[in-house]
């Protein structure tokens, strides 16, 4: 699902669709990809919006509810207008409120059809200005940013294992094995309390942008990731480096990878 026009570039800082690309896969394990992106872009407007969803595994139709967030919160973002501009302020409300109405959406969904296992989504979605990333994010889906060559992840997992990271219990290097590493801490859909975390960076010239599904990550150490990024010349060979390498890697979940490079 995508938004974009056939224009060329913009010297000002603004976000064109030649600097956006975003793709998915299902793996090689999966039957169905229960990832799903979204992304709203052309030459003519300041604000870029980004969203990527992961489906929770093994619930019921995890591949219905990140279709559902990803396809709210763009329609909400069309209608909101801030595509034209806004206040980092007006950003952050519009992210917070959304991802809460989304959340809502499928929890009543659930509701309605008393599933035995909620659906519920992942989500990192962002809001991209000339000088800005504002960022919305739910579960272990990350953003992360290149700049000067260096990979920064910007996201902090909402997970059971982050937590224990946290707290000094368990080492980074032996959390990928640990045996409760696919239990995330916050989802959308899944409860009706819910509040999405939401954070500000800024955003300069050069910096490379990489939303993705733990598809990427899980296959994929930091270090790796920062090469791809770094060494592509464009965003597409950034995505297609990525999930090639992520499936090399072993392709045992769905992958989805956004990158922005403006």
């Amino acid at each position: 699902m995508q938004d974009s026009s056939e224009n060329s570039t913009d010297a000002g800082g603004n976000i064109t669709p030649y600097d956006v690309v975003a793709g998915t896969h299902v793996g090689l394990v999966r039957d169905v990809n229960e990832d799903s992106y979204g992304y709203c872009v052309d030459d003519h407007h300041r604000n870029c919006f980004i969203a990527v969803a992961d489906g929770i595994g093994g619930h019921d139709s995890g591949d219905i509810a990140s279709k559902m967030c990803t396809r709210t919160l763009l329609i909400a973002w069309k209608k909101s207008l801030l595509w034209r501009g806004g206040t980092i302020e007006e950003m952050k409300n519009f992210l917070e409120i959304e991802t809460a109405n989304s959340n809502e959406a499928i929890y009543r969904l659930n509701k309605t059809f008393n599933v035995q296992h909620p659906m519920g989504t992942t989500l990192i979605a962002a809001i991209i200005t000339p000088d800005s990333v504002v960022t919305a994010h739910a579960g272990d889906s990350r953003c992360y940013r290149l700049r000067n060559g260096i990979l920064e992840c910007l996201t902090e997992d909402h997970s059971f294992v982050a937590e224990l990271i946290k707290r000094n219990i368990i080492s980074r290097e032996k959390s990928k094995n640990h045996p409760f590493a696919h239990i995330i801490s916050k989802s959308i859909g899944t409860n009706l309390e819910f509040k999405s975390e939401v954070n500000v960076f800024d955003r300069k010239p050069s910096d490379r942008f990489l939303l993705c599904s733990d598809g990427v990550n899980v296959h994929l150490e930091d270090p790796q990731i920062e090469i791809i990024i770094h060494d592509a010349s464009n965003p597409y060979e950034a995505v297609k480096n990525l999930i090639y390498a992520s499936l090399r890697g072993g392709g045992e979940d769905n992958i989805t990878a956004a990158c922005v490079f403006a």
